[in-house]
């Protein structure tokens, strides 16, 4: 998973797995017969392994506004870690993988739009926001992250984007008592950074 996030799915070689994980080749072809089910197996796993620890994060918080700045915190080392490339490998090589991928993107945005609802009745997202499509405005902002090619500044990176999307969007619907949230979690976490 970190080999075809970090140089692209497009460049991984099986040799390149094999000698990575310290089996043989053989053993690599015994568990996945060719490059498609390996990244198949690959994106399947990775979508559960941060499920399972969004789903910790969201237990674990005091409140939703807490969570969404953890949740924010994992997705930032993600992106940092992820070529600029794997999505459009994934997208170009591997359609029909690229589709079960996307599958995932409105189980996403409900999630998210319940997250805000939360929020609401918490006090910490502004009673006006029609929470759907808060969470299918963010979600697509999040995909142009990916069109990092098309981005008009080079000087910003994929996480510097991010970082302004994501602490955009939770200020933009965060009452006084949110806002506070936001700002303690950038002075705690991210303050040795402009953002």
């Amino acid at each position: 998973m970190d080999l075809m996030m970090s140089i692209g799915p497009q460049s991984v070689t099986m040799d390149m797995v094999a000698r990575d994980c310290g089996i043989s080749k053989r053993t690599l072809y015994e568990t996945f017969p060719n490059k498609h089910n390996l990244i198949s197996d690959v994106i399947k796993y990775s979508q559960e392994l941060y499920n399972d620890r969004f789903i910790e994060i969201f237990e674990q918080a005091s409140n939703s506004f807490e969570a969404l700045m953890r949740v924010y915190t994992v997705a930032r080392e993600l992106i940092q870690k992820t070529s600029t490339v794997f999505l459009s490998d994934i997208k170009r090589l591997y359609p029909e993988v690229f589709e079960e991928y996307k599958a995932q993107e409105v189980n996403h945005m409900l999630s998210l739009a319940n997250v805000i609802h939360k929020a609401k009745e918490e006090g910490l997202a502004l009673p006006g926001i029609k929470c759907k499509i808060a969470a299918f405005l963010f979600n697509n902002n999040m995909k142009n992250i990916n069109h990092m090619q098309d981005f008009p500044f080079p000087e910003y990176t994929a996480t510097e984007i991010f970082d302004g999307a994501f602490l955009n969007f939770m200020r933009g619907m965060a009452t006084a008592r949110g806002q506070e949230i936001i700002e303690d979690y950038v002075q705690k976490h991210l303050s040795n950074r402009e953002n």
